[in-house]
């Protein structure tokens, strides 16, 4: 059987769960979703398809639900979701989602599941200790291997979820009335070295260096892989991150993040 996975990272935690998977799946192509999106439409030409992203604000990242609406899948015969959170269960938002949408093309996934990792939203918290990083990396990559096993029998599978309406209208009203604002949010001082990193990892292109200086554009997925990026910790976003650790995937560098675009 023929696989395909298709991924969104930008921290670098869903690149290493789909690398993971694809390596021990076999004969698995690896495509990420903004190298593809200057396409009107994709079709999948293997018999089973993946999609691994990270949880926005409760939901599925703008880039990966406008993919998963052009993409054309007739040659499918197994579909699965994989959703990378820091808040466990409550990714199931994100799967009712792609739900909608997989109805929408009048179909239905086969398999859902859901990998607690780091989150890298520091807007709202901190980073764990280094030890506690450690430990929930290590469990993710346990889970990742259970995640394989279900994948090679290639049977109907769906994690027990919680579902709660209201984060779907949540997210709904961050990705209408916040997400269009939020590149005003970003500032880099005065410690900038003008590298670049940040303009090269931002996967839709939405930084550019003007004055050596990064410039924020209107087309922010507020995936933060900038500000998490930057080696000098120049970039903040809002008054909360100051002072707060920056995260990558241990496995994954910002070279790993710009070749994926």
């Amino acid at each position: 059987m023929k696989r395909t996975i298709y991924y969104f990272s930008a921290t670098g935690n869903s690149l290493h769960v789909s690398k993971s998977i694809a390596e021990k799946l076999g004969e698995c192509d690896l495509l990420s979703i903004p190298s593809l999106r200057q396409y009107e439409t994709i079709t999948a030409d293997s018999e089973m398809v993946g999609f691994v992203f990270p949880l926005h604000y409760f939901g599925i990242p703008p880039m990966v639900s406008d993919f998963i609406r052009k993409i054309r899948m007739e040659k499918v015969t197994y579909s699965f979701v994989i959703v990378t959170s820091g808040v466990g269960r409550l990714s199931s938002s994100a799967l009712h989602q792609v739900d909608d949408l997989f109805g929408q093309k009048g179909r239905s996934l086969d398999a859902a599941f859901h990998v607690a990792m780091i989150s890298s939203y520091i807007p709202l918290s901190d980073i764990p200790p280094t030890e506690k990083t450690h430990q929930k990396l290590a469990k993710a990559d346990l889970k990742i291997q259970e995640i394989t096993s279900a994948l090679l029998s290639a049977k109907p599978f769906r994690e027990a979820e919680p579902f709660w309406a209201p984060l779907k209208a949540f997210h709904k009203y961050w990705k209408n009335h916040q997400l269009p604002h939020v590149h005003q949010k970003f500032t880099c001082a005065s410690s900038c070295t003008s590298c670049g990193i940040c303009e090269k990892v931002c996967p839709v292109n939405n930084i550019h260096m003007k004055d050596n200086k990064p410039l924020w554009l209107e087309n922010c997925q507020e995936c933060l892989a900038c500000l998490h990026f930057c080696p000098a910790k120049s970039i903040e976003y809002g008054g909360r991150t100051k002072g707060r650790k920056r995260y990558h995937h241990p496995k994954v560098s910002a070279l790993d993040i710009i070749h994926s675009k």
